[in-house]
């Protein structure tokens, strides 16, 4: 991630990602970095409203990632098909 993350400890997690929209993080104003990392076998959808659909989304297939450093907001997630895994970095100051 980006250079002002050196000396922050993030905070990474798994989560299994269905054909149903969860929520993949919470608001939190104090983020200083999301990464995503779609682990699965399938392509994953950010979306940034829990009422979206995949096509709303942003698409990660597999072994993609998506980076931001300036997200303050929740976002969901939601799978193509089947159960998929996503990895999760969130950095905060």
């Amino acid at each position: 991630m980006s250079e002002k993350l050196r000396g922050k400890t993030p905070l990474i997690r798994a989560l299994s990602v269905g054909t149903s929209v969860i929520k993949l993080v919470d608001e939190n104003p104090k983020r200083t970095g999301l990464l995503v990392y779609n682990n699965g076998s399938a392509t994953v959808y950010i979306l940034s409203a829990q009422n979206q659909t995949s096509s709303d989304g942003i698409p990660l297939a597999t072994g993609a990632s998506y980076e931001n450093d300036n997200c303050y907001g929740a976002y969901w997630i939601v799978a193509a098909s089947g159960t998929q895994n996503v990895r999760i970095e969130e950095d905060a100051a």
